[in-house]
């Protein structure tokens, strides 16, 4: 097993948890010079020259490359499979859409941005059982460091994501999912830090957001989804639940109280 029991029951609680090395440093450079190549192919970014370097550049796009695929390693399936159940995941390994932060925000003071958050999945209805993504999978090319740009997570929202659309069975497109969950507000705000070659796995309905970069050097990540084979079923028995599945049935049982450092947000 590669997640611990107190991995797992942070992602059911927090909405998130670690995989330590899902892949290696060399592994993680190899990928980085794909990307780089990309960038100066498609927007003209030179990695030798900071001058042509803009704050933000999103490679919106699967990279296939085989330095690419080799850091979706058979240790990172099996966290998933550890989440989302023993056969109940598709097995596709891919990593897809690459945000490139140089310095987002870096004139302005440090904060937490109050627009921008959201769920991934745009190109499909949310529901409460929706398969189409199943997790999302942050993997960190580049090592990120505090106030280095890393991805916003509101630990938690995953939880009140879920009690939102169990009120809304028929589903709902991912504008109005942001409008009726960042109704109320939101926090537990933790920034994603770590070494190249981690991945972070976070729930489906967990919000998330850009982070402001003031420290260190190009932040390179790649998000991507685990899909599922079929819905999730939260309703199973205990027993038969996996994970995600837990965390989704405690949510509808439970209520949460306003986190101390809570903040209006909007998308």
């Amino acid at each position: 097993m590669v997640l611990s029991r107190d991995d797992l029951v942070q992602f059911i609680e927090r909405g998130h948890c670690r995989v330590h090395a899902a892949f290696s440093g060399a592994e993680a450079e190899a990928a980085c010079e794909v990307i780089w190549r990309r960038m100066k192919d498609t927007r003209a970014v030179r990695r030798d020259d900071p001058e042509t370097w803009p704050e933000l550049c999103d490679i919106e796009e699967q990279v296939d490359s085989p330095e690419v695929l080799a850091c979706f390693t058979g240790r990172l399936s099996s966290a998933i499979e550890q989440l989302l159940g023993p056969g109940r995941w598709t097995g596709r390994r891919r990593w897809g859409f690459w945000p490139v932060n140089f310095g987002w925000r870096r004139n302005q003071p440090y904060h937490i941005a109050a627009d921008g958050w959201h769920v991934d999945g745009n190109w499909f209805t949310h529901t409460i059982d929706c398969p189409r993504q199943g997790l999302l999978v942050i993997g960190l090319f580049t090592d990120i460091g505090p106030r280095g740009g890393g991805t916003i997570l509101a630990e938690g929202s995953h939880r009140r994501t879920a009690r939102v659309l169990a009120a809304h069975p028929q589903g709902l497109h991912h504008l109005r999912l942001f409008e009726l969950v960042l109704d109320e507000p939101i926090g537990n705000f933790h920034e994603v830090t770590g070494a190249a070659g981690d991945v972070v796995l976070a729930h489906p309905f967990l919000f998330h957001n850009r982070g402001v970069k003031h420290e260190g050097a190009p932040r390179i990540i790649s998000n991507t989804e685990a899909p599922l084979l079929e819905p999730t079923v939260p309703y199973r028995p205990a027993a038969e639940r996996s994970p995600l599945e837990e965390s989704i049935a405690r949510a509808l049982a439970e209520t949460d109280p306003v986190p101390p450092d809570a903040m209006q947000c909007r998308f």
